[in-house]
């Protein structure tokens, strides 16, 4: 589910308690490779990783000064046979379509996301006086159901999905996306979806999406995430825990617009690193401010902008690490 309860904010005292143990996993895992990255000016970082590290956002790994997002633009793969490495979506906004689908109202004993909807109107425009981002259609409530999620796939490159998600352990296919009608879409319904090899990116917008677990004999029942790449999706963002409904929608927001309105043509996995900074930062980050080995131009960039109380802002991890892109981060 997105947010399961009243939420205080994390503050610094948080972040405090959280960073040693970050320090220690970044300097198990990146530590013996910092010199080689920065002698070769290494700005992108694929992760394919193995079982627990496999739930570790790698962005969040702190090297004493910085988060590992801070230099690195990062995304996962799950195999190469599961990642398309050639295929981009169109530069041109209006070729780019998107089915966005989502609950807001309290549902089967759910509560209610107040945020879905400003979260679907800022990316879809379905009219010229429409606020958002890309051409498309929105469904929301008791429109978003099986039957019309399968209906208007065809055509379209991004489908976003913005609701309650259930990751259900050692229950092979149990773990489920929450429809508006109440009724629930579980692996098993994603698998009868037809081919999706037309559509580039899947957003699953809720919680435990990139989870899976492993059952009795070793093997990991299958995520949410990879069952829609495993229906030939380009590429899926999903989450690794229970994420706040607010601060979910606002890095949603963030990602459109920095896909779509860049100044330059920038990835998926660029998109989503500034989303996550500006979260991070609670300022704008743009391409601009990257250095060209990946890096960040510090100036003015590592302090809240202000507009907030520190103890009010997304700064922790918590809000802006959970979701990580998995596939063809291009």
């Amino acid at each position: 589910m997105k947010e399961c309860e009243a939420h205080a904010y994390c503050g610094a005292e948080d972040i405090a308690k959280i960073k040693p143990v970050s320090q220690k996993l970044y300097s198990w895992l990146i530590k013996p490779l910092e010199g080689e990255l920065q002698e070769n000016k290494v700005k992108n970082l694929v992760f394919a990783l193995d079982r627990v590290t496999r739930y570790i956002p790698m962005s969040a790994l702190y090297d004493g000064k910085q988060y590992l997002v801070e230099n690195y633009t990062i995304y996962n793969v799950l195999s190469a046979s599961l990642t398309d490495t050639t295929a981009k979506l169109p530069t041109n906004i209006r070729d780019t379509k998107v089915l966005a689908m989502g609950v807001s109202n309290s549902v089967s004993g759910f509560p209610a996301l107040s945020n879905v909807p400003k979260e679907v109107d800022n990316i879809v425009k379905s009219s010229k006086d429409d606020k958002g981002v890309y051409p498309g259609k929105e469904y929301l409530n008791q429109s978003f159901d099986y039957k019309t999620l399968r209906d208007n796939l065809i055509g379209n490159n991004i489908l976003h999905l913005a609701t309650h998600g259930e990751f259900v352990r050692d229950r092979k296919d149990a773990s489920y996306l929450l429809l508006g009608n109440g009724e629930k879409l579980a692996i098993p319904e994603i698998q009868t979806l037809a081919d999706l090899g037309d559509i580039h990116l899947v957003v699953l917008s809720a919680c435990q999406t990139a989870l899976a677990a492993p059952s009795q004999d070793g093997i990991e029942i299958a995520s949410l995430a990879y069952s829609f790449l495993h229906r030939k999706v380009k590429s899926v963002i999903a989450s690794l825990w229970q994420v706040a409904d607010s601060s979910t929608s606002e890095l949603m927001q963030n990602f459109y617009n920095n896909l779509a309105n860049s100044k330059q043509p920038i990835t998926k996995a660029e998109a989503m690193r500034l989303a996550q900074l500006q979260l991070l930062y609670d300022k704008d980050v743009t391409v601009s401010d990257i250095k060209r080995a990946g890096g960040l131009i510090p100036e003015g960039l590592q302090s809240s902008s202000g507009k907030k109380p520190e103890s009010k802002t997304f700064a922790h991890p918590y809000y802006w690490s959970p979701f990580v892109l998995i596939g063809n981060g291009l």
